[in-house]
């Protein structure tokens, strides 16, 4: 996961409500409590945002998910105007987005955010590298300059040899790299993506989000990410906000929301992921509590307690060999019972990366970035950990259906 940055975005108590009069009976009665499908039946108005607070962090991936009607579109839509807001606070890298009017907003939005949508919107008339420049034509850029920016980022999203081409002539997967583009061609501190690949196919889909992550990792941009579609959010997401009917259901890391659910209509999403996909190893691991080799046999069955095994380190703290209660009671001695075919991992690997090392029963060696023990991953807790979750999203079922 990345290193994140200071706060960039940030909805503040955000109401949006759809119809003649927003702020008459319809705003009192959201502000009074009542959730959408009241309000509505009472005055007939859609409430699309109710109470909506969240921040967005620079350089980081913030998914908003959630199903239609959720509200999910409607708050991105605030954040560059595309909907005034009916009470509340949009702000965008220390401006009060909701205030800006004509060219202030115009060139608010050209300067700071490009926007990627479900659809590709690409213009039939104009080639790739034109339309993937269009962002700076209308900013003015001379041609030459917009050229030099597009080929830039269209070898990001790898189609600068298909700069010449039309755009009829690509696959759908191709044409949203074009949109992906043209959004990255200004060179903007945020990245709104609306739905940005569910026109896709499963697999160009995949391909898409792993294009996004290792644009990422190269970028760093802000990106406010929408979907429906919650396997899709868990996988790119830094954080995942759910909403549900217009309001903020749960906020967290996709660890936090698969393996903390705050509320039953969370679990209920969730309970069809695939855990290990998602769950880190630093989740699971635990203190290394390494052993020394001049330890007597005794002496070192003795100090695992109830863990299948332990590691000995050398001078710089990296493990050398592992330890494992089998192989201690079948030995006369410390050294013999003592093997070098451990396997290692760092702290952010998922669990089903680790899954078929695991399967040796053999304690897996958590390290860092210089080959230091920093953790002890026991294949017991492994399973221990996503048998915890399961049960959890079980006793919310249970709860919604007692």
């Amino acid at each position: 996961m990345a290193e994140l940055g200071e706060e960039i975005i940030r909805l503040e108590n955000v109401y949006k409500i759809f119809g003649p009069q927003p702020r008459g009976r319809a705003f009192d009665l959201a502000k009074s409590g009542l959730g959408k499908d009241a309000v509505l039946r009472q005055s007939g108005h859609v409430l699309g945002l109710n109470d909506v607070s969240f921040s967005v962090n620079r350089g980081e991936i913030f998914v908003v998910m959630g199903l239609s009607g959720s509200g999910k579109s409607t708050a991105i839509r605030t954040v560059n105007k595309l909907h005034d807001v009916t009470s509340g606070h949009v702000w965008v890298d220390g401006v009060d987005v909701q205030t800006l009017k004509g060219t202030d907003l115009q060139a608010f939005r050209r300067v700071k955010m490009g926007m990627v949508f479900q659809h590709f919107a690409l213009f039939p008339h104009r080639n790739v590298i034109d339309n993937a420049g269009y962002g700076l034509k209308v900013q003015k850029v001379p041609k030459a300059e917009r050229d030099v920016a597009s080929l830039k980022a269209l070898s990001l999203v790898g189609l600068e040899p298909y700069a010449n081409n039309a755009t009829q002539e690509l696959s759908g997967g191709m044409q949203q790299r074009v949109g992906l583009a043209r959004a990255l061609a200004s060179d903007p501190d945020i990245l709104l993506m609306d739905e940005a690949f569910s026109a896709l196919d499963p697999l160009i889909r995949r391909q898409m989000q792993d294009e996004l992550m290792v644009i990422q990792k190269e970028l760093q941009k802000t990106i406010l990410f929408i979907t429906h579609d919650l396997n899709e959010a868990l996988r790119i997401g830094d954080r995942v906000c759910i909403m549900k009917d217009g309001a903020v259901v749960q906020i967290g890391t996709p660890e936090e929301i698969l393996t903390q659910p705050a509320t039953g209509y969370v679990a209920e999403f969730v309970q069809d992921v695939d855990q290990g996909r998602v769950i880190e190893v630093q989740e699971v691991m635990i203190t290394p509590g390494p052993i020394k080799a001049s330890m007597s046999l005794g002496d070192a069955l003795h100090s695992l307690g109830d863990r299948a095994g332990a590691f000995v380190v050398d001078d710089q703290g990296r493990p050398t060999h592992v330890f494992t209660v089998n192989d201690g009671i079948q030995a006369s001695d410390l050294s013999s019972a003592l093997r070098t075919d451990f396997e290692q991992c760092g702290p952010h690997a998922t669990l089903n990366e680790v899954y078929a090392a695991a399967g040796r029963g053999i304690p897996i060696a958590v390290v860092d970035d210089d080959g230091k023990l920093i953790g002890n991953l026991d294949p017991r807790h492994i399973m221990e950990e996503m048998g915890r979750v399961e049960q959890l999203i079980d006793g919310f079922e249970r709860e919604v259906f007692m």
